[in-house]
């Protein structure tokens, strides 16, 4: 299914439910998006030109995928900055040890090439989080 497609469906209103979608819809789209590549379309789609060419091309590569789904990575990121960024503070938060939390970082970096201890790459993955936990959200 095309991105398009996908997006249209969730854009339908049926009139016997009063413009709300109904629930074998909703259960469709969400099929669709939960598919990967459909998700990064989506994702794609909704930056529009604003998409600065390094993410543009992060997001096409796929690679983001890979800490977005990892859920080790992806508490670890959340954690970090919900910590403003303190590696102990965040690592003590989850029961881990300093060193695990730095290993989790590095391999963020080597995935998707965003140092998160960089002010501007966090600030980065932390729009890609949010972008995505509203996109599979729906």
């Amino acid at each position: 299914m095309t991105t398009n497609k996908a997006i249209s469906m969730g854009n339908e209103k049926t009139p016997e439910t009063n413009n709300v979608l109904t629930r074998e819809k909703a259960e469709e789209y969400r099929r669709q998006v939960r598919d990967n590549s459909c998700l990064l379309n989506i994702m794609l789609d909704s930056m529009g030109r604003e998409c600065p060419d390094s993410l543009y091309s992060m997001l096409s590569s796929q690679k983001v995928l890979k800490v977005l789904e990892d859920d080790e990575l992806l508490l670890s990121a959340r954690v970090l900055f919900d910590n403003n960024l303190s590696i102990g503070d965040a690592s003590k938060q989850i029961y881990i040890h300093r060193n695990t939390m730095v290993y989790r970082i590095e391999k963020i970096q080597r995935l998707i090439g965003l140092d998160i201890r960089n002010f501007d790459d966090a600030m980065t993955l932390r729009a890609l989080i949010i972008l995505y936990d509203n996109i599979k959200r729906y």
